[in-house]
């Protein structure tokens, strides 16, 4: 089928001319081969890519192959594995399966030491949000304790396992397993925003991202964009990956179905399946469409536009059209003066040398207390639920196992917020006084 490439080259346009990134790459697939791949901007053809959390579905294949061969057990507990991975919860045991579908109640991150397993160390005696299977909460951390366990199962390093077991099967050529200061000249440079501290407008334009080398099974590879198309049609239409029932399951979502669909590292939709990727300064983008049996891969070198170059070029390969990029600025977060007298010493910005999220603020809205960030994915809002002893629940419902505590407290103003094991400090509002410049 012809595909209308003067289309994809003025939606590839649209996300160069919005800022967000100065290089995009995309390819367009159907179940058997690449009927169209494009690199635009700053960035050679076969320049390499960073997957981010796409890398989460290769994880999900070393451990059903795993299954398959009888070394792992989806519905074990982990510390059947790693002994020392105890955590704590108000339920039954975390297995495999829980990490796996992002259902064990562990946190999203805990950044104390970034591109580290160190992270999944820290884990052990804590405790989770809810009984592992109860609720679906992100968490980066859950899969790095997949990784973690594959080790621990085969002996063998993570990245070697990606490279025996998925790599050279597949003859994926130009990829590699991790991300390691020898390669970084093969990435096109990353790019985040200027600051940190306030919802993106085009007018603040970008700044280089920082750069980190990792191996954690969350999401480390890199590959060109043919590559990860090749990756999409394994997972559509089988090989010599997986048996067929353990492709099925990884697109099948699992329970609880109490809001988007996953099943073992990837997102299911009614039509479809894929991931998305947020890495320092990169994006990604992988769906396959099986109601028009075409398939999508997007990069950009940037804080956005992959997922809806993605999005808009499926759209036009399955005779659509595509939706308009939204550019709207988000509202930035600004304390409307109701913080009660209790809770008034911790308001304020707290800083980290955390690359993935270096600051945040928390301000009154209507009477409570609320964390407002703006970084690389958008600005996000979470009303903080009071907890008691200088410590806060983060989100809305009762369940999440997000943990904001306050404590240091000096001039009756809280000095230090861990979040979710995270330590940051009070710091210096700059956008305030740039707000009076």
């Amino acid at each position: 089928m012809d595909l209308d490439g003067s289309a994809i080259d003025g939606l590839a346009a649209r996300v160069l001319e919005s800022g967000m990134a100065p290089a995009v790459a995309l390819a367009v697939t159907d179940r058997e081969r690449t009927l169209l791949a494009r690199t635009y901007g700053a960035a050679s053809t076969d320049a390499l890519w960073p997957l981010a959390s796409i890398g989460k579905s290769f994880t999900a294949v070393v451990a059903l192959q795993l299954v398959e061969e009888g070394s792992l057990d989806l519905h074990a507990p982990v510390t059947d594995y790693v002994p020392w991975l105890s955590v704590r919860t108000p339920g039954g045991p975390i297995t495999v399966h829980h990490l796996l579908t992002h259902t064990a109640g562990l946190v999203q991150s805990c950044d104390v030491a970034p591109a580290s397993n160190y992270d999944v160390v820290a884990l052990a005696g804590t405790e989770t949000g809810y009984a592992p299977g109860e609720h679906r909460h992100y968490s980066n951390i859950g899969y790095r304790a997949v990784g973690v366990i594959l080790e621990a199962v085969t002996g063998r390093p993570y990245p070697e396992l990606l490279q025996r077991r998925v790599l050279d099967r597949l003859g994926l050529e130009a990829s590699c397993p991790v991300m390691v200061g020898e390669m970084r000249r093969r990435l096109p440079g990353g790019h985040v925003p200027v600051y940190d501290d306030r919802p993106w407008r085009p007018e603040h334009g970008r700044a280089p991202g920082p750069w980190v080398e990792s191996a954690e099974a969350d999401g480390c590879l890199c590959c060109s964009v043919e590559d990860l198309a090749a990756w999409l049609r394994a997972l559509w239409a089988g090989g010599d990956l997986l048996s067929g029932e353990s492709l099925a399951a990884m697109k099948t979502s699992q329970p609880p179905h109490d809001g988007d669909g996953y099943g073992y590292g990837l997102d299911v939709h009614d039509d479809g399946f894929g991931h998305d990727g947020d890495m320092l300064g990169y994006v990604s983008y992988m769906r396959a469409d099986t109601v028009s049996d075409f398939g999508v891969v997007a990069f950009a070198n940037g804080f956005g536009g992959a997922w809806w170059l993605g999005e808009a070029v499926l759209a036009v390969a399955a005779g659509r059209e595509p939706a308009e990029l939204d550019l709207t600025p988000d509202a930035p977060l600004v304390d409307d003066g109701s913080c009660p007298p209790e809770w008034e010493g911790f308001a304020g910005r707290f800083r980290a040398h955390n690359p993935w999220l270096p600051t945040f603020l928390v301000a009154a809205r209507e009477g409570r207390l609320v964390l407002g960030t703006d970084w690389t994915d958008g600005s996000e809002r979470h009303a903080l639920t009071p907890l008691g002893d200088g410590g806060f629940r983060v989100g809305e419902p009762d369940w999440p196992p997000e943990r904001l505590l306050f404590d240091t407290v000096v001039d009756s103003r809280a000095q230090r917020a861990i979040l979710s094991g995270t330590p940051y400090y009070r710091a210096f509002t700059g956008s305030q006084a740039a707000s009076t410049m």
